[in-house]
């Protein structure tokens, strides 16, 4: 039941986070899970998501797979991604009132156990993750007097960039809550593993990236690195 009590406390707790700091999304809530039965947590999902409840869930949800994420003892994660304050508020009333909602997180607890949670808007977030199954994610750590500064010349690099790569879905992500272990995340999405690569080579070759680094070098510290796989997408309806 650890993770009934974690999940109902984040999607609460995230509306009063949002509520002190924008008034829209979106807001990406992370919910990271050594699972111990993955074809479990599928079948747990795939009936939320078929039960009406499921059907009024305010977000757009996927269930990924840390393909690579060195010391991290999590296997799989959940994101939610709500795009307004009300959307979190509805997401709180179902999970806390709705009968699918503690069948569902009774399942999921049967076959994950949680390790780390964490929310926050992404400060620049381009193009559409959702068409992307494939991503680098970096977990990072910026100082608050540093943050404004960092997004600046993380956002110039990627749009230098982006001028002679084919970019797809990039961004940048505070961490509001769940703020433990470090303070941001980056994201680089693709649709394909081997495109993946590719997209990511191409960048550490490139003169912006090397510039980047240079003036970023006193202003962030890397926690983890991690190769993510999407396995399955739920929309929003």
């Amino acid at each position: 039941m650890k993770i009934f009590v974690l999940l109902i406390s984040l999607v609460l707790t995230n509306f009063a986070i949002a509520d002190d700091h924008a008034d829209s999304g979106p807001f990406y809530a992370f919910y990271h899970l050594n699972v111990a039965n993955p074809a479990g947590v599928v079948d747990a999902m795939d009936t939320f998501w078929a039960s009406d409840c499921g059907n009024q869930y305010p977000a757009d949800v996927a269930l990924s797979q840390e393909v690579f994420n060195g010391g991290y003892t999590s296997t799989h994660f959940i994101i939610n991604t709500f795009q307004s304050i009300e959307d979190q508020a509805k997401a709180a009333e179902i999970m806390r009132s709705c009968p699918d909602s503690a069948v569902f997180l009774q399942q999921l607890s049967a076959s994950a156990q949680p390790v780390m949670e964490y929310m926050g808007p992404a400060a620049v977030d381009e193009n559409d993750w959702g068409q992307d199954s494939a991503f680098s994610k970096f977990d990072i750590i910026v100082e608050p007097q540093d943050q404004a500064a960092y997004a600046a010349a993380y956002l110039k690099m990627m749009e230098t960039v982006a001028q002679d790569v084919d970019l797809r879905s990039y961004g940048l992500g505070a961490v509001f809550f769940g703020r433990d272990k470090f303070t941001h995340w980056i994201w680089t999405g693709a649709r394909t593993q081997a495109e993946l690569g590719a997209i990511s080579q191409q960048m550490l070759m490139h003169p912006a990236y090397a510039a980047f680094n240079a003036e970023v070098a006193d202003m962030r510290t890397v926690v983890n690195t991690s190769q993510v796989q999407t396995l399955k997408v739920y929309p929003r309806n």
